[in-house]
């Protein structure tokens, strides 16, 4: 298993159902954490005045009934999906840590990581944050949430193992709620349904469905990693009138022969690891491709995979993006 499939997959089984987490949608995002990561060491006591605090409860994505003291004045992100949702709600400002990973808005860069990229946490330094509320991710390592819990740090959890448009909506009026940005919250997730359901409506009556082939890591040329039926992307591709020419397999992220590529001759391949430099020209030239249709007419697109992986308010943009390579006759 190649070391970049694991990064590039980490992020995305955050949107769908792996127990790995969030990578990032550029290989530049990547820098080194502002601290080493330590052991467990710190205690932090609760005072009076903390526990008399107004709060807000909230169900987070495990089902935990999660108290929440008001105001939030500081946030840390475990996640880009989490650390995007916050920023959608006009709570850039108070953010003061997040994920290695999280790159967007542009805002966030400055701001300290406060993990590895194996996500390894550096708890001292959340501690020293002080933060209000930490939003991790619905993969986040049980273990991670305990860890921050005991320093007397409420973790809310947003998300869960398998994602949907659905439930990214519901994840945007979570953290809504957590932060006190209802208002903002119900605005959003109406603009991005509607949005949508326009362009699921564009596609409703299509002809045809182009097959596609979703090349997310070809590290191994003969045997690409691409996405199966239980995907958030799988998703993306049936709203967007597209087929996925692996529907029929068990994983959600398996990886496949050239064989079985060629054999389901998808008329359309998308690049999802166009982010490590992979491009339609480079497709082009690969042993044993050339007789695939897509390659044959061209039909070879790379894509931004960091609106079409992170469950989060970009994701309506990744719908429109592969809406646009599927059917460009749609305006």
């Amino acid at each position: 298993m190649s070391k970049r499939f694991l990064v590039l997959v980490a992020f995305i089984f955050a949107a769908c159902a792996a127990p790995i987490t969030n990578a990032p949608s550029e290989p530049s995002a990547v820098v080194e954490p502002t601290a080493p990561i330590p052991t467990l060491t710190v205690e932090v006591q609760t005072s009076a005045t903390a526990e008399a605090q107004p709060s807000v409860t909230v169900m987070d994505g495990l089902g935990r009934s999660v108290s929440i003291p008001q105001p939030v004045v500081h946030i840390i992100s475990l996640a880009p999906s989490t650390t995007e949702i916050v920023a959608s709600l006009d709570g850039t400002s108070r953010l003061v840590a997040i994920d290695i990973y999280s790159d967007y808005p542009l805002e966030v860069g400055t701001l300290p990581k406060i993990t590895n990229p194996d996500m390894s946490v550096n708890y001292e330094q959340i501690a020293a944050l002080e933060p209000s509320v930490v939003f991790a991710a619905g993969i986040t390592a049980p273990d991670v949430i305990a860890a921050i819990e005991k320093l007397g740090i409420p973790v809310v959890v947003v998300g869960g193992v398998n994602s949907s448009f659905a439930s990214v909506l519901t994840d945007i009026n979570l953290v809504g709620q957590a932060i006190q940005r209802v208002p903002e919250a119900t605005t959003l997730t109406a603009s991005m349904q509607g949005e949508w359901d326009v362009l699921v409506a564009k596609v409703a009556d299509v002809p045809t469905k182009p097959t596609v082939f979703w090349e997310l890591d070809a590290t191994d040329i003969a045997k690409p990693y691409t996405v199966g039926p239980d995907s958030f992307v799988a998703e993306l591709l049936g709203a967007a009138g597209g087929t996925n020419i692996f529907a029929d397999v068990t994983d959600a992220y398996p990886q496949v022969s050239l064989e079985q590529i060629v054999s389901k001759a998808p008329d359309t391949i998308i690049l999802a690891d166009s982010i490590w430099g992979v491009t339609p020209e480079a497709v082009a030239t690969r042993d044993g491709w050339s007789t695939i249709p897509a390659v044959k007419t061209g039909r070879v697109f790379p894509i931004d995979d960091s609106i079409v992986s992170r469950p989060g308010p970009r994701v309506v943009q990744g719908l429109a993006a592969v809406v646009a390579i599927l059917h460009p006759e749609v305006k």
